[in-house]
């Protein structure tokens, strides 16, 4: 088999850099959303954290909140299942509900809170799944890198 030994991709924007502008296309401004995340690599976890210690926050999330077409999904799953669709957005809360009703025929929910207190909770139900503080998190996440 012949082929090319490596394909040049073209400069496409991230995910990331498309967010904001789907949320336009449905009417939404940025200056009403504070951050964006989305999920597809490493989870609702993930993304959680890295939006809490990029801003210097905490974040406290009801895993239960989170909509699913599959309820009996275990919580390590709902935590770090990756997926291309599903956004982490950080709304003020006097806009949240003009924020939802843009949505409305998207599976969106509130699923959690921002925190001064630079922890990241992630809770099922009564059950604490992660509390960690946000900056250890940031290094865990940055060490690997320093090689």
């Amino acid at each position: 088999m012949t082929g090319v030994d490596s394909l040049a991709t073209p400069d496409a924007p991230s995910a990331q850099d498309l967010i904001p502008h789907a949320l336009m296309a449905f009417g939404w401004t940025p200056e009403r959303a504070a951050a964006f995340a989305e999920h597809a690599a490493d989870g609702l976890a993930a993304a959680a954290a890295e939006m809490a210690f990029a801003g210097g926050f905490g974040v406290e999330v009801q895993l239960d909140a989170v909509p699913t077409v599959d309820a009996s999904l275990a919580p390590v799953a709902r935590l770090f299942s990756e997926s291309n669709t599903r956004f982490l957005c950080e709304v003020a809360p006097e806009h949240a509900a003009v924020f939802e009703g843009h949505f409305a025929t998207l599976p969106v929910a509130k699923i959690g809170v921002v925190t001064e207190a630079k922890q990241v909770r992630i809770n099922s139900g009564s059950e604490t799944l992660i509390d960690a503080v946000s900056e250890q998190l940031k290094e865990a996440w940055q060490r690997p890198l320093r090689y």
